[in-house]
């Protein structure tokens, strides 16, 4: 056999094995983005990453995604970026431009998911912050969308529930200058409280890198004889603010929102009584959140679940259920389909979507009694 005719024959074999090889099946691409770095690896990277593995293996046990007629296995890529938002815009650039993504699921942390966003919404490539509650991660954003409610949204919740369930009428409020996921709360606190009939006594502010412990802001404070104390921010490093409260007198409520960790904080005896909003109640009776809690038992023996864990779970199911309904992976008609469509049922919450990137949910409320936190009730943040 000639040089040319050996050429010609491997040409053709080469051919045939090419067409021999199927094609690889049709898949929906999702981009995980979480921090693994310090503590929020415990409390927000490692729960993402296993509950979107959970949820992933799920859906594709089950024939994945049947969008526009054929079914998609679904793919995960995760990137993990630091805690900085210009490394979670290059993460978000990676996953689109590198690993062709057709989604993307996270950050967790609202100041990573707004320039996470800036990327997205650029690309035309859906994004939804499961844990984010800034309005600057939706704002003026077709392809964004949150699991979570608005930081705003729960100072009206404490309001409404320090006002008609507490039956409190005078509530001063301490948070960082710099907050503002504190201000937007007290301000809307104070538009609620007011309005049901009750008195914003008085709002005080903080440095964060003040070394002191704001025995002047709460003097000044107790002076107005508050019933209720509205401490949004509240961390570790700022509980010497409920010992001094409670020296100059205040035996009332403090009122708190997630930005509290009410697993370091609860155990102190001067806390007890408080109440704060939550996301997340894992021991809820709910139909979805007892079935999050026994599969992830199931699969991660020992590992307890967390709120970002159930609201990674239900983004992953939330872009399935919206891809079929779209009949495509990604682009405007993904973005569409996620903000609308009927309620669901999910781990994190009960859904309603309007056409916005915000949900219709509830927030729940715990009381801090002991070693505990007491389910006190759920109310709508949208009504």
């Amino acid at each position: 056999m000639t040089v040319a005719r050996l050429l010609c024959a491997l040409g053709v074999a080469s051919l045939l094995a090419s067409c021999a090889s199927p094609p690889p099946p049709p898949a929906l691409r999702i981009g995980l983005i979480g921090v693994f770095d310090g503590p929020a690896r415990h409390s927000s990277g490692m729960p993402a990453r296993l509950a979107a593995r959970m949820a992933i293996d799920e859906i594709n046990a089950t024939g994945g995604a049947l969008i526009d007629g054929v079914s998609h296995r679904l793919i995960l890529i995760e990137r993990e970026t630091p805690n900085r938002p210009d490394a979670a815009a290059a993460a978000a650039r990676a996953l689109i431009t590198l690993d062709s993504v057709d989604v993307l699921v996270g950050p967790q942390f609202s100041a990573l998911a707004i320039a996470a966003g800036a990327v997205a919404e650029e690309s035309q490539v859906p994004l939804v912050a499961p844990m984010a509650s800034s309005p600057q991660v939706t704002t003026g954003r077709s392809y964004v969308m949150r699991l979570t409610f608005l930081d705003a949204d729960q100072g009206e919740v404490l309001a409404r529930y320090a006002f008609d369930s507490l039956g409190r009428r005078r509530t001063a409020a301490l948070f960082p200058a710099a907050s503002e996921h504190g201000r937007s709360m007290v301000e809307r606190y104070g538009r609620t409280f007011t309005t049901r009939g009750g008195r914003m006594l008085a709002a005080d502010t903080y440095h964060i890198d003040d070394t002191g412990d704001q025995a002047a802001q709460i003097q000044r404070l107790m002076r107005e004889a508050p019933d209720a104390v509205l401490l949004p921010d509240l961390s570790l490093g700022d509980s010497s603010q409920v010992r001094l409260f409670r020296e100059a007198g205040f035996r009332g409520p403090f009122l708190g929102s997630d930005a509290w960790d009410a697993i370091a904080l609860r155990g102190r005896q001067d806390i007890d009584g408080s109440i704060i909003v939550g996301n997340w109640d894992g021991r809820s009776d709910r139909e979805g959140v007892r079935t999050f809690r026994a599969r992830w038992n199931a699969r991660y023996l020992g590992e307890r679940p967390r709120a970002t864990g159930a609201a990674t779970y239900d983004a992953i199911r939330l872009i399935a259920r919206a891809a079929e309904r779209a009949r495509a992976r990604s682009g405007m008609a993904l973005a569409t389909a996620l903000r609308t469509g009927a309620p669901f049922d999910g781990a994190f919450a009960s859904y309603r979507f309007d056409g916005s990137g915000d949900p219709i949910r509830g927030a729940t409320l715990l009381e801090m009694d002991k070693d505990s936190l007491l389910f006190r009730g759920t109310l709508p943040t949208r009504h």
